[in-house]
């Protein structure tokens, strides 16, 4: 497998008040702020996407910045034809969710989307990877 390229948010790992991500409610959360943030970049919205992760990434990582980033790596993917749920990992803090994707330019695309609760008690993306093969669609 070729590594496209990694789209790393800024604040991969943070501290978030020592909350411990645990239980199905805290999961289900999370993976609904997941789907939203990559809704968001399927439709190229890197903007929206941008002003809905974590403070931490909003902090570090300017948005043109962010825009020109996932537009550069997202892009050359084409359309999204489907993604598919893989797992879910819960760590102290944060919950990291693992999918695999089928693209228009590209197929077997593993993504996975870092969340973070933050001190409002909401659920936001503070990392996204995009790990993708060099094979082409048949056509």
């Amino acid at each position: 497998m070729k590594k496209l390229s990694s789209l790393v948010l800024a604040g991969m790992v943070l501290a978030s008040g020592g909350a411990f991500a645990q239980g199905a409610t805290e999961v289900s959360d999370a993976r609904a702020a997941t789907e939203r943030f990559m809704k968001l970049m399927d439709a190229e919205e890197y903007s929206a996407a941008w002003n809905s992760g974590a403070e931490s990434v909003r902090k570090d990582m300017p948005k043109i910045a962010w825009n020109l980033l996932a537009s550069t790596v997202h892009l050359p993917l084409g359309a999204l034809k489907g993604r598919s749920y893989k797992s879910a990992s819960v760590k102290p803090a944060t919950i990291t969710f693992e999918y695999v994707a089928d693209y228009e330019n590209n197929h077997n695309v593993h993504e996975s989307v870092t969340t973070v609760r933050e001190k409002d008690g909401v659920w936001r993306v503070s990392g996204y990877g995009i790990l993708a093969d060099d094979k082409k669609p048949a056509k």
